[in-house]
């Protein structure tokens, strides 16, 4: 019997396993932190807790415009679901943890809203995307895993910022 081919980062179950995975080790991060740790920093040039996770999530919501328009563009028979359209957080109001995982979930919904319905094909489509008046040529796929990646990095900062590693 033929060995089976490993888990290919085109297939959009394993997609949102890896974004799921972020997710969930970052809620897992704000359900040991109390309110004076979200004011955590390493240093005095360094982002606070808050201020990591308010990025991330304000990065992702980032994405959502990009992610439409590449999935119009590869998937146009897909039904284009609504985003951007839950409210985030504002910095100045200082939100608590429960109200930063909650928008995090909520915009993460979003995200996966996106990828829903698209095949393996069409997440490696590249399409031209229109980004800061420059033109790219990037995949569904590629975008997301830069999104996966740059959460990553930032859990690790929350980590190093609370001591924990």
């Amino acid at each position: 019997m033929p060995a089976s081919d490993p888990p290919s980062l085109n297939d959009p179950g394993l997609l949102r396993a890896v974004l799921a995975e972020n997710l969930a080790e970052l809620s897992a991060l704000l359900d040991g932190v109390d309110g004076a740790d979200l004011d955590v920093r390493l240093g005095d040039d360094e982002w606070s807790v808050r201020e990591i996770v308010l990025h991330v999530l304000h990065a992702e919501r980032w994405l959502l415009p990009q992610l439409t328009e590449l999935r119009r563009a590869v998937a146009p028979g897909l039904p284009q679901p609504p985003v951007d359209v839950v409210p985030l957080p504002d910095p100045e109001q200082r939100p608590d943890e429960n109200e930063l995982r909650w928008a995090l979930g909520a915009v993460r919904e979003e995200t996966e809203a996106l990828l829903s319905g698209m095949t393996a094909p069409q997440l490696r489509e590249p399409a031209n995307l229109l980004l800061d008046d420059d033109a790219l040529d990037m995949s569904f796929r590629t975008m997301l895993l830069t999104a996966a990646d740059h959460q990553l990095f930032h859990l690790r900062q929350i980590q190093r910022t609370l001591g924990r590693r």
